[in-house]
């Protein structure tokens, strides 16, 4: 498969850096990749853009380059606010407890939590998947796109996120109304309805069945790890995290393999070829196209120098497409190896959730060749 990107509007100062996917703005994704050539390291209405994926990994391994400054230096740093309001984007929803924007040991200790659990529940999942694959796929047509829309892209992510928290499974549909397909202010709303949802469960910690949110809760309690201001944000965040992400990237996949027939029947033929799809279709969609770090130093990358206090934006879309890492990396092929991708991200930010998200995917996806006629 090959989305052409010749003959695109290659004007910089049109690049938005919002959260593009290769399958849907190829316009953006072009520009990126002109930058990866011209300007690896690429000065962007106040804050650098990085793009060649050997800086892109190295960055996001540099500790020198942190989601926050350090409480005492805030107001002193350049561009704080500007970094500020690029995250928020004017959304109403506050994410300073989350742990996903801080650095350790706030992080660190949130992963923990959340690392071990998910690590407790991990042998159990893949027949745990593969029960609520079936049960969706027996019930409808799997040859038909908007069936199989319907009746398992949207619900499966949303059962699989309302289990690994510890919900009831009819809870699913809190996860596919309020964050199916939103974005901007629709997207800080549901965050918000999704606090309300969660606090009732919350607040009956003493009888929470095991999962995400007794995990949480049990940090606040016993290790201390947790504060009360930060249980809810980051239960919040795991429900958006583990729905959205594994959500937007399966509607890919399926849409891709309905397009392409004869890929379906070569993962039903050799199951052992699912492992390698999931990477590639990881890395040719990028569902999480960019993160930002603020440098706490001067750091030499790309050919150049982020200052200190200054904001980079990791383009991990573009790493993803580097020719120079991925050969043909505009087509995708679904035995690649080896498929050294960033969409998960690397070093101590590297998705908590990944190897959930692998298994989820490759059972979903075998699941579903196993019924394709």
């Amino acid at each position: 498969m090959t989305h052409a990107l010749e003959n695109v509007v290659t004007d910089n100062e049109t690049l938005t850096l919002n959260h593009i996917t290769s399958s849907l703005d190829h316009v953006q994704l072009a520009m990126l990749l002109k930058l990866q050539r011209d300007s690896p390291l690429h000065w962007h209405k106040g804050f650098w853009v990085l793009t060649r994926y050997a800086d892109v990994k190295a960055a996001l391994q540099d500790k020198r380059l942190v989601n926050r400054a350090p409480a005492p230096n805030r107001k002193d740093v350049p561009l704080v606010q500007a970094i500020l309001k690029m995250l928020k984007r004017g959304r109403g929803y506050d994410k300073k407890h989350w742990f996903h924007y801080a650095d350790s040991p706030y992080h660190a200790d949130v992963r923990k939590l959340m690392r071990e659990e998910l690590n407790r529940q991990l042998p159990d999942l893949r027949q745990l998947f593969q029960s609520i694959a079936d049960e969706l796929l027996e019930k409808i047509d799997c040859d038909d796109e908007q069936s199989l829309q319907k009746g398992f892209v949207e619900p499966f992510p949303a059962i699989v996120a309302a289990e690994l928290m510890g919900l009831p499974r009819e809870k699913w549909r809190w996860f596919d109304d309020l964050f199916g397909g939103r974005q901007g202010d629709d997207l800080s709303t549901s965050l918000c309805r999704m606090e309300s949802f969660l606090r009732d469960p919350l607040a009956k910690r003493g009888v929470l069945p095991p999962g995400i949110l007794c995990a949480l809760s049990d940090g606040c309690d016993a290790d201390n790890l947790l504060s009360e201001e930060g249980l809810l944000p980051n239960s919040v965040l795991f429900a958006l995290g583990a729905y959205v992400n594994t959500r937007q990237l399966l509607e890919r996949c399926v849409e891709y393999l309905l397009q392409n027939r004869g890929e379906m029947k070569r993962i039903r033929r050799d199951p052992r070829v699912v492992s390698f799809a999931v990477e590639e279709f990881a890395r040719y969609f990028s569902t999480t196209s960019f993160c930002s770090r603020l440098s706490t130093e001067d750091v030499e990358i790309g050919g150049g120098v982020v200052a200190e206090g200054q904001c980079v934006r990791i383009a991990l879309a573009a790493a993803n497409h580097d020719p120079e890492v991925f050969a043909a990396p505009h087509r995708i092929d679904l035995t690649r190896h080896p498929n050294p991708h960033v969409a998960f991200g690397s070093g101590l930010h590297l998705c908590v959730g990944a190897a959930v998200g692998r298994t989820e995917l490759q059972v979903s996806l075998a699941c579903l060749a196993r019924r394709f006629r």
